[in-house]
């Protein structure tokens, strides 16, 4: 059985440490407990400026008051979105130029592109169509694994099996995803 595919809830308008999203309970090793707050920042200056980043920061339960630890960042991505899981656990998914069909069909299904502000939508848009145009090879090989793994689903009923995502297709060709719940969910929706 593929995994599933939550929809999320994207948390908007926290930009830096003072407009973080905060969580006042959070582990810190095996047993104190902390704050940690969490922001996406873009870069205001340097060979990064406009791309943006994920960040997290704990306080030091060690030290009396309300001592923040330096923060930890993600690597820059061209658009970053920090949401909520279905645990309420804060998750993050950045893009950039190279984004991949698989990506945006699971984007798509987590609910995060219908989320985005019209800003972000307008980035999002680009960089699809960048990646698009760039990239006509892979988004037409996306097309044509969804395409044989729907007609597999319509004809055997049931999902094929997959293993460390090689799967065989009705004519018993082997064929080798990277994504299998969004490849399966895909297809899914196009063999009804």
């Amino acid at each position: 059985m593929t995994e599933s595919i939550e929809r999320v809830r994207v948390l908007h308008g926290h930009v830096n440490a003072e407009s973080a999203y905060l969580v006042p309970d959070y582990p810190y090793g095996f047993r104190l407990r902390c704050q940690i707050r969490y922001w996406v920042e873009t870069a205001a200056t340097g060979a990064k400026k406009g791309e943006r980043r994920f960040m997290s920061q704990t306080t030091n339960p060690k030290v009396a008051g309300t001592v923040w630890n330096k923060p930890k960042a993600s690597t820059y991505y061209s658009l970053a979105v920090m949401y909520l899981d279905g645990n309420d656990h804060v998750q993050h998914r950045g893009i950039g130029f190279w984004h991949y069909p698989a990506d945006d069909a699971r984007w798509r299904r987590m609910g995060i592109v219908d989320q985005l502000t019209a800003d972000q939508r307008k980035v999002y848009d680009v960089l699809l169509a960048v990646s698009e145009k760039a990239n006509p090879t892979t988004w037409a090989e996306w097309a044509d694994h969804v395409r044989a793994l729907a007609e597999y689903i319509r004809e055997t009923g049931a999902d094929p099996l997959i293993i460390n995502g090689t799967w065989r297709d009705v004519n018993g060709h082997p064929r080798h995803i990277e994504d299998p719940a969004v490849y399966i969910a895909e297809a899914r929706d196009r063999s009804r």
